[in-house]
């Protein structure tokens, strides 16, 4: 989503950049690519792109946006080594290209490589210091790191920029989950709702912490069972299945517990999950033992 929506800004940047310029067959390539892109057929935009690059007729700075937008055109393919070479020349090129330091940051977080992520992201703030999504997805390597409080307060950033951010304040619930502060963590989790009611994740995430929680005190089933139907309503998969059997057992509703569990279970297999099998398994021997489930 965040890739496609930066093509977008920079197709304006390449209309902004061409206008005082006379039209030419390479530039009509990358507007003719970029509209290939946009419709999913990123084989057809890489190849505009790479002729309009290599037609010579491109101004530096269209040079670089080419190069940009056809990274982002490997970045969707999943090409991410592809994708980090021409971000790295659209930089060469323009070393103030925040967007291309950012979307190079996406493509080694996708490589599992969190330092030269952290790194991309910290230069495109460098440039843009009000860039709401670099300080976001440093949050997002940095929890994958297990560091949650320099997640955390990259969350709180990218907040601080964009105060509708729901994606930041969910996920900075689950960084204030993991570091058990279940008073923040609910707080983050009812935020994202409230800005987006329909994404299941923070229904899913609450209803679990209510249901689940260690301490006694955050427990609630009556509103874990309201608000996990709400997540499998938005999204009606084997984890909003899991987390439904959780409310209904921390409620004392066991026979359905048990059945939501069955259907869980179920949907995991279908979904290929088989990894998360035995937890699941745990869960629904404990519903037939009349016990709730409980987090550590």
């Amino acid at each position: 989503m965040k890739r496609i929506l930066l093509m977008a800004l920079l197709f304006l940047s390449l209309m902004v950049c061409v206008t005082s310029l006379a039209w030419t067959g390479a530039l009509d390539d990358a507007k003719t690519g970029l509209a290939a892109a946009q419709a999913g057929n990123y084989d057809e935009a890489i190849r505009l792109y790479t002729k309009a690059i290599e037609s010579g007729e491109l101004s530096q700075e269209n040079l670089s946006i080419a190069y940009h937008n056809r990274g982002i055109a490997w970045d969707d393919k999943g090409d991410y080594d592809k994708a980090i070479v021409d971000y790295t020349k659209a930089i060469e090129i323009n070393p103030r290209d925040a967007n291309a330091y950012h979307n190079r940051g996406l493509a080694w977080q996708d490589k599992g490589d969190y330092e030269r992520a952290i790194a991309d992201y910290t230069r495109a703030i460098e440039v843009d210091p009000k860039y709401a999504s670099a300080y976001y997805n440093r949050g997002l390597a940095w929890q994958d790191k297990g560091d949650y409080d320099r997640a955390i307060a990259d969350y709180t950033r990218a907040l601080e920029v964009d105060p509708k951010h729901a994606s930041a304040y969910y996920n900075r619930g689950l960084a204030w989950y993991a570091k058990k502060d279940y008073v923040k963590a609910i707080a983050d989790y009812d935020k994202a709702r409230e800005i987006n009611p329909k994404d299941a994740d923070p229904y899913n995430n609450l209803a679990w912490l209510l249901a689940t929680c260690p301490e006694g005190r955050y427990r609630d089933g009556k509103r874990a069972i309201a608000l996990a139907q709400k997540a499998v309503a938005l999204k009606d998969d084997s984890g909003a299945l899991d987390t439904l059997a959780a409310a209904y057992a921390e409620a004392g509703r066991f026979q359905e517990a048990i059945k939501t569990q069955e259907r869980a279970i179920t949907k995991l297999k279908q979904e290929g999950g088989t990894k998360d099998l035995p937890e699941f398994e745990e869960h629904l021997a404990s519903y037939k033992a009349g016990k709730p489930w409980r987090t550590k």
